[in-house]
């Protein structure tokens, strides 16, 4: 998957999200792991509209924590975090489990929907932008 080898296997999914809500989550854990994790705990106990609420909000300020600038390069990413909001949203609805969820939603998950020049344009970072490939068989919740 992505550097799973950094993570600590101790780390639970509440602890990791505790993390993201905090900004204190170690930056060796905010993987693409780490991400799914914390999505699928939030949407599992808080639901999706607050789910991705919670990540607009909360992600931009564990970056800022961890030294990496929200810009139109890096950081934050309004398309992504819509997408694989919606997705795990999606698998937790059909009864997915975690490590179900991260079978699914690998980090190129999203090229499946999205070129990768529109997935990657600053648009896309900094608004969210729909697919341009074909449309996910789930919605997408804005």
């Amino acid at each position: 998957m992505d550097g799973s080898r950094c993570e600590n296997p101790r780390v639970q999914p509440d602890q990791i999200t505790a993390g993201l809500l905090e900004a204190s989550l170690p930056q060796p854990e905010w993987t693409h792991r780490g991400h799914i994790t914390a999505a699928h705990f939030l949407i599992s106990t808080r639901g999706r509209d607050a789910a991705l609420a919670l990540c607009r909000e909360r992600i931009p300020l564990l970056n800022a924590a961890h030294g990496v600038e929200n810009s139109d390069t890096g950081g934050y990413h309004e398309t992504l975090t819509v997408f694989y909001v919606s997705a795990v949203a999606d698998a937790v609805a059909r009864g997915c489990t975690l490590d179900e969820t991260l079978a699914e939603l690998d980090r190129n998950a999203a090229l499946r929907w999205w070129s990768e020049p529109v997935l990657m344009s600053v648009a896309a970072r900094r608004r969210f932008v729909p697919p341009d490939v074909a449309a996910p068989p789930f919605a997408l919740t804005v």
